[in-house]
């Protein structure tokens, strides 16, 4: 079978590492980048021995895949164009800002008989990979995402920058309608919203409380899922985990609980979401995170945002 030819749209930080990846993965070959920045894309390619281009239009006459890594306000536009191109889709997350948009991604790519992935690396996480046969039906979640402020993702507020790797998270275990949200941020260095708290409430009974903030003096990314008889606390920043449940033995009437740090192999969770999406590809298999997780994923971060807006609104008119 012949190699898989590949494409980077978008090689700033994140678009860069997506290159190096591409160059690793075995079955496929990149063979071009784009970005509008032609002094970075020149320096990204020179080293891979790839071309470059400013113009994006111009590696699809190349390619048969693509990884799109650019700013989010642009996603849709770019996607959109790819996808009608006949050209296999990896689009960083958010899938875009639109929940509608989003939907109309979903049905080019459907007509188009094209793979359409989301990067929710989350998923590939080997902490959460670890995790996952241990979560069943979850009561309570709580989940930590705090980092440093940075320029990146400052085009959306901290919903759409970190929060929405917690929410495909959330809504993937706990896999039930959202009965109530509640949920307040505050613009602190941005004119978005920069910190924000949500508390979810499932038909299910599974309540989920989650902070992300980006103007933090320390990196967390603390995941706790609690279930009947143990719960899982995952930590996505240091590939940890300790599961914690109930045995039978009991001390003075009580139950014990017995915590266990699991092993957690080493994993390179961009890596194995560029493997996933190249296999499906060639085999055409079912991508790991649909347009249709990124959909749900940003519908409920639409939601939160105007719970958010219609908070900040109701608190500025009594000051």
């Amino acid at each position: 079978m012949k190699p898989l030819k590949v494409g980077v749209i978008g090689v700033g930080r994140l678009g860069a590492f997506h290159t190096q990846k591409y160059a690793r993965v075995p079955g496929c070959e990149l063979v071009g980048i784009a970005d509008i920045d032609a002094k970075r894309a020149k320096k990204i390619a020179k080293p891979l021995k790839v071309g470059y281009t400013t113009d994006f239009l111009e590696i699809l006459r190349e390619v048969e895949a693509v990884s799109i890594a650019t700013p989010t306000s642009t996603h849709f536009e770019i996607v959109k164009t790819c996808l009608e191109a006949g050209i296999h889709t990896l689009v960083e997350k958010p899938i875009c800002r639109d929940p509608q948009d989003a939907k109309r991604l979903i049905e080019i790519a459907q007509k188009a008989g094209v793979k359409l992935q989301v990067g929710h690396v989350e998923r590939f996480n080997p902490a959460i990979l670890k995790a996952d046969p241990l979560i069943r039906r979850p009561l309570f979640i709580e989940v930590h995402r705090l980092g440093y402020f940075s320029r990146r993702g400052t085009d959306v507020d901290v919903v759409l920058d970190l929060m929405i790797h917690d929410l495909d998270l959330v809504t993937h275990y706990v896999n039930s309608p959202v009965a109530h949200i509640s949920a307040a941020g505050v613009p602190i260095l941005t004119d978005h919203g920069d910190i924000a708290n949500v508390r979810l409430e499932f038909e299910s009974g599974c309540v989920a409380n989650l902070t992300a903030s980006r103007v933090s003096k320390k990196k967390m990314r603390k995941f706790r899922l609690f279930q009947k008889n143990g719960y899982l606390s995952i930590d996505l920043l240091n590939h940890e985990v300790t599961w914690v449940k109930k045995v039978i033995k009991q001390v003075l009437g009580y139950p014990i609980i017995l915590p266990r740090k699991l092993r957690v192999p080493e994993v390179d969770a961009l890596e194995e979401e560029i493997r996933a999406f190249v296999q499906s590809v060639r085999q055409d298999t079912p991508v790991r995170v649909s347009g249709e997780d990124g959909l749900q994923a940003l519908t409920l971060a639409t939601k939160i945002k105007e719970e958010m807006a219609s908070r900040f609104e109701t608190i500025s008119s009594m000051l």
